[in-house]
């Protein structure tokens, strides 16, 4: 389990940075950019959930 921890903590911060590289490719306002990238970058695994949530393939808004 241990050999395991380093290899996550990596794919976390792979899918952090895509996320983050998502988000400013999209036409959003300016201020949205910045708050998914700092709820993103400060919450790892959550705001990935979240942000997979909200600009998912079924979200009712587009971000």
């Amino acid at each position: 389990m241990d050999d395991l921890a380093p290899l996550l903590a990596v794919l976390v911060l792979i899918a952090d940075l895509l996320a983050i590289l998502h988000v400013w490719s999209r036409r959003i306002e300016f201020g949205r950019k910045i708050i998914w990238s700092l709820v993103i970058a400060l919450l790892p695994v959550v705001g990935l959930i979240m942000w997979g949530i909200a600009a998912g393939r079924f979200a009712k808004v587009r971000l």
